[in-house]
């Protein structure tokens, strides 16, 4: 094989080495080098339930039953006296902890067009972890005689009313994973409304909870990813001088490009072409032509001889037509 088709393939082969490395550089950039994982150390939770007893006056509808508990039935607005609500809150952590709740209660009266705040209590402060509250109760005369006072300085007027009792839970904790704090307000509405079963009160969020975390970051290092990362910076960088070398020898080895002789260009028009001694004089128009061919075929329609004169390897083939000059120039041994 001669010295040239080496050098080809091995040209070829460093050129598509080359072209591999790149795309593997460019691959293994899109991994990262480090995993962060989330690892957690301690869960907690608060938790409140709300039960309410609902007094009725003398019915038909509950078989004169005095009261109601939760999904005992509907709670109608002309039935109802009072209902007597009750708090349960539990605060559970995973880990053993030194917990301090702090804990206070407002209800606020509310209509479309305003709201009042009609009770708040002190804040109390405990370290257990179970909160037992007793809620003011929700006595429709009170309220309804609280709104109407409200709605006559005001001027306003609304049919229906939603009695917002909103407790808020602070708990601050120590554990051996970390501290805890939380901010919990489990918000109970009992409001009154106009429903195809007619005028009733409902009770809405009788069982609420908020969970929480102590958690911590650890970052791995992926050593594969960057062993990977240096086997393709040296994959490019052996493939690159290989691909440098063998251009090199290449170019070296590969035999000249054979120049056309002029003698075999000249032949089939050699008694049009009258040799010249200078280069062609300087005209207003040049046109070159692509082959000479092209320029015999316009020195028959013209009637006049193509001229030939050399500059160094380069040969001018031209016809002088006035101030417009026909050329083919071409470089021949």
């Amino acid at each position: 094989m001669k010295k040239p088709q080496k050098t080809l393939i091995l040209l070829t082969l460093f050129t598509i080495l080359t072209l591999i490395s790149i795309i593997t550089v460019y691959a293994v950039h899109q991994t990262p080098t480090e995993k962060t994982l989330t690892n957690t150390l301690c869960t907690y939770k608060s938790t409140a339930d709300y039960d309410y007893t609902a007094i009725l006056k003398p019915n038909i509808i509950y078989n004169n039953k005095t009261t109601l508990k939760p999904n005992e039935g509907t709670i109608y607005k002309a039935l109802t006296k009072q209902i007597n609500i009750s708090l349960t809150y539990t605060f559970n952590a995973s880990l053993l902890a030194e917990t301090t709740i702090t804990y206070r209660l407002t209800e606020t009266l509310k209509t479309a067009a305003w709201h009042h705040q009609i009770t708040a209590t002190p804040t109390n402060v405990t370290s257990q972890t179970t909160v037992q509250i007793t809620v003011p109760p929700f006595n429709r005369t009170e309220l309804e005689a609280i709104k109407k006072k409200i709605e006559s300085e005001t001027g306003t007027s609304s049919s229906t009313y939603t009695l917002e009792i909103k407790p808020t839970f602070t708990v601050k904790a120590n554990t051996t994973a970390g501290q805890i704090y939380q901010v919990f307000t489990p918000t109970l509405t009992v409001s009154t409304q106009r429903t195809e079963e007619g005028e009733v009160i409902t009770v809405e969020g009788l069982h609420q909870t908020k969970t929480g975390a102590i958690t911590e970051n650890q970052t791995t290092t992926l050593y594969e990813i960057i062993n990977q990362r240096y086997a393709s910076y040296i994959l490019t960088t052996v493939s690159a001088a290989g691909l440098a070398v063998s251009t090199y020898f290449h170019m070296k080895f590969k035999p000249p490009t054979k120049k056309p002789q002029i003698k075999k260009i000249i032949a089939p028009h050699k008694d049009m072409i009258i040799e010249a001694e200078e280069t062609p004089r300087k005209t207003r128009i040049t046109i070159e032509v692509k082959t000479i061919e092209d320029l015999a075929k316009t020195a028959e329609i013209l009637a006049r001889p193509i001229l030939h004169a050399t500059k160094g390897n380069e040969h001018i083939f031209y016809i002088i037509d006035n101030e417009t000059r026909y050329q083919f120039k071409i470089t021949a041994s």
